[in-house]
């Protein structure tokens, strides 16, 4: 009987750090999907100004 406190004890450590690991992901994805939708906008101005200044 001692070692069901145990298991749930370490299930419970399991889910939190699941948990931590599906909102890491998730602020990841949004992070990346807007870095993605701002940085080709970025790559253009990089590029005229590059050849505005040749």
């Amino acid at each position: 009987m001692e070692a069901t406190p145990i298991i749930g004890a370490s299930l419970l450590i399991g889910s939190s750090i699941f948990i931590y690991i599906m909102a890491f992901l998730a602020v990841m994805a949004v992070g990346g999907y807007l870095t993605y939708r701002t940085s080709p906008k970025q790559k253009q101005r990089r590029e005229d100004k590059r050849n505005s200044g040749r």
